[in-house]
């Protein structure tokens, strides 16, 4: 299930498909995989994936899904059938809602991976609501409840993904907040450079504002895949 190497996936962080589109074109052949956040998902709908499966990319919505068990298990249908290739779902909305998502998709010769969301990358200690403990800790926590309930992996830090990997052997790592040395944090608080996090075991690695805000996108992808392959990765 893993891949052999980490690939990139450039988050599309518009709330329209003509920036969507333009900037898939830009970036095709320099990143396997885009992202539909929210913004883009619920401007556009379903057909912003169909758009971008056609050009060729592999295809991330990251929708966050949390809700009751029944409601969550119609989503990931749904999303399955939009095209979707990975999607994601709060591993907070508990073991029944997760099952639920995994059993459904589980029957489709095309499942997309579930992945489950851990601690946002946005948040730093003391930052989420009732949590007494340090949030790598939190986040272990959860990525063990996701490798029993059927997700494919979970969204972490990377600094939390060696701790993780050692714990869950097999459990995808995908992994926001990745700025080159150097580089602003934006809104972002836990991060770490493209090596960094394939160093630690990271198997996808979300890049946005980095690339889509370059004055060359194609060249600042370029870059980050450069970065990625420049370390020594562990065994997969």
């Amino acid at each position: 299930m893993e891949p052999d190497m980490a690939e990139l996936v450039v988050a599309l962080d518009f709330n329209d498909a003509l920036d969507a589109l333009n900037m898939a074109g830009v970036l095709r052949g320099h990143a396997p995989w885009v992202k539909v956040g929210l913004e883009l998902f619920i401007s556009e709908g379903p057909r912003i994936i169909h758009s971008l499966k056609g050009l060729g990319f592999k295809v991330f919505l990251d929708l966050k899904l949390h809700d009751i068990p029944n409601t969550v298990r119609g989503a990931a249908l749904a999303a399955a059938a939009s095209g979707a290739d990975m999607m994601t779902l709060h591993l907070c909305g508990g073991e029944r809602m997760c099952r639920a998502a995994a059993e459904a998709v589980a029957g489709l010769s095309r499942p997309p991976l579930l992945m489950g969301v851990t601690v946002l990358t946005s948040l730093a200690e003391g930052e989420l609501p009732g949590c007494a403990v340090p949030l790598e800790m939190f986040a272990k926590t959860l990525a063990r409840g996701a490798s029993e309930w059927g997700m494919h992996g979970v969204v972490c830090s990377g600094h939390e993904v060696a701790d993780i990997k050692r714990a869950c052997p097999g459990l995808l790592c995908l992994t926001p907040g990745i700025r080159l040395a150097g580089g602003e944090g934006d809104d972002q608080r836990r991060v770490m450079t493209p090596a960094q996090a394939v160093r630690n075991g990271s198997d996808f690695l979300v890049v946005g504002r980095p690339v889509t805000r370059a004055a060359n996108p194609a060249a600042a992808a370029d870059a980050v895949r450069a970065d990625m392959t420049s370390v020594q990765t562990p065994e997969r």
